[in-house]
């Protein structure tokens, strides 16, 4: 690419530098995995690394993990010598830079970045959490669903929708009134006539490594079935159990869902225990 030095300013300050002509930041040509940081590894970086490449195709970037190691060796070696162990370590890779306009450069240089966050509160693992609906539809989009990309402005106009606390999420529905996912996890749920089910993600949401896990190791080892399909909205007052999960904080069991203006209360029970500790114990970094 040929050098586009641009003159800009950021909050009133001039600068000039080439960065800000990244994609990811113009456009949100890029995506991303938050990953969990335990006893200074990253256990599920395998399942990370996998989906990134694959989905980076889907945007038009190639990556292999031969590129993205030196930046997660990186990092690792600097929170290590920090002393820091446990937290979250979030992986962005960008479409890199390019000139004003969508077509991408003739030749993509993703751009990959590491962040690191402390870790998050645990309790809530145990105890379970309240969800609500949100008002927000997503949008059908096959060629897009399942991919974790840098376009989150779904889950930002959804999670605005409240500000207190007493929700710690809401359930995102499409345009069917299909269950899909939380703002930022994906759902298991339980019923006596369909046992546990989760929302098929042909038409919208992120097919979170967590869901993969759960659907590939968890479920087959306690030769439990799962049903993945389509989830009406009218099926959710059914369910006897709920269960929200992502590669951050594992499972986190749902003990309330507002319909209306009622808070329906729900037993963890011992089909979601069952179904936690055989993740905690293959995984003890999700205890």
């Amino acid at each position: 690419m040929e050098n586009n030095c641009i003159i800009a300013n950021i909050d009133g300050v001039p600068v000039t530098n080439d960065d800000l002509l990244d994609r990811g930041l113009a456009y949100g040509h890029g995506l991303f995995e938050t990953m969990c940081l335990h006893e200074g590894s990253i256990p599920l970086l395998d399942r990370h690394l996998a989906r990134l490449a694959d989905d980076a195709l889907k945007l038009g970037i190639e990556l292999d993990q031969a590129m993205v190691e030196p930046t997660i060796n990186n990092i690792q070696q600097s929170l290590v010598q920090q002393g820091i162990t446990h937290g979250v370590v979030k992986l962005i890779v960008t479409g890199g830079l390019g000139s004003p306009g969508y077509k991408n450069p003739d030749v993509i240089r993703p751009r990959i970045i590491a962040l690191y966050s402390k870790p998050t509160a645990k309790q809530s693992e145990q105890q379970g959490i309240n969800l609500r609906y949100c008002d927000y539809r997503l949008p059908w989009n096959p060629r897009l669903a399942g991919i974790k990309h840098l376009n989150r402005l779904d889950q930002v106009l959804a999670r605005s929708e409240w500000a207190d606390d007493c929700y710690a999420d809401g359930l995102m529905f499409d345009q069917n009134d299909c269950l899909v996912e939380t703002t930022c996890a994906n759902i298991f749920l339980y019923t006596t006539g369909l046992g546990w089910i989760t929302p098929s993600l042909k038409g919208a949401g992120v097919s979170g490594v967590m869901r993969g896990l759960l659907l590939d190791e968890i479920f087959p080892a306690l030769a439990v079935p799962v049903t993945i399909s389509e989830i009406k909205i009218d099926l959710i007052s059914q369910c006897e159990a709920l269960f929200v999960c992502n590669s951050v904080r594992g499972i986190t069991p749902v003990i309330g869902l507002l319909e209306g203006n009622i808070l329906k209360p729900l037993a963890i029970g011992s089909r979601t225990k069952v179904v936690q500790l055989a993740l905690t114990d293959n995984y003890p970094c999700f205890k």
